[in-house]
């Protein structure tokens, strides 16, 4: 995305499911799109909509450079019950809305955005389609278990061996219902956290900071650590992610 890019919170019925609404220019990007545990319904106009599932690694983006784009950004561990199907099967993929969503749900979003004039419209749009998908609630023991690693990451902590916090469920059941929810399991939700968590110290501190020191706020072990991790999960080096 470009400079040009923006956020637009959630009105308050949908803020325990959506992080944002946004709108941008697809630019490109020489670490393609970078894993952030979250999925999208992503739509650019005279397009049909389609899912950006959560990605395990960078991919390149599905859109040209200078494709306008707007979409809205489910959290983590909320959009299976939203898109009717497990979010393990969109892993590192895009497909069309109308292969989740009923026919006449996805066209009729395809119509309203292809017909909106601002952003405004295009977020009413991506959000009243969203409330007449937004039952059953969402896995309850799968949200707590997420924020809590969001939580420990945000604190520079390690999860490994914690899960699942005193939740009555075995840690064998709550993988199998944290993959169908967040696409991938515990521990790769927990890189992909700290990993963003290191982008955005990059983008507040990296001038101030070296790289074993943004390293050790980030929650790696090391500065070996770090590398390894960025080159797994964007297959770049620390230094260039933060170059570019």
């Amino acid at each position: 995305m470009n400079p040009g890019y923006r956020e637009f919170s959630p009105r308050a019925q949908l803020r325990d499911r959506v992080a944002c609404v946004w709108a941008g220019t697809a630019q490109g990007n020489p670490h393609g799109v970078l894993p952030d545990g979250c999925v999208d319904i992503v739509w650019a106009p005279g397009a049909q909509p389609w899912i950006a599932g959560p990605d395990t690694a960078a991919r390149s983006s599905r859109a040209p450079t200078g494709t306008a784009l707007a979409g809205i950004r489910f959290l983590p561990g909320v959009a299976a019950q939203i898109l009717g199907t497990p979010v393990s099967l969109l892993a590192d993929s895009c497909v069309p809305l109308s292969d989740c969503w009923p026919p006449d749900a996805a066209g009729s979003l395809h119509e309203q955005l292809d017909g909106a004039r601002c952003d405004a419209q295009i977020i009413a749009a991506l959000e009243e389609a969203t409330l007449r998908r937004a039952s059953p609630r969402p896995d309850p023991a799968v949200r707590l278990t997420v924020l809590e690693i969001q939580r420990r990451v945000a604190l520079g902590m390690s999860c490994c061996g914690q899960t699942p916090w005193n939740l009555p469920i075995s840690g064998r059941q709550l993988r199998r219902r944290f993959v169908a929810a967040v696409g991938y399991g515990p521990k790769r939700f927990e890189r992909v956290m700290r990993f963003q968590r290191f982008l955005r110290l990059a983008g507040a501190l990296g001038k101030d900071r070296g790289l074993a020191m943004l390293a050790a706020e980030a929650g790696y072990a090391d500065q070996a650590h770090l590398s390894r991790e960025c080159a797994s999960l964007a297959g770049s080096s620390p230094r260039m992610l933060m170059r570019d």
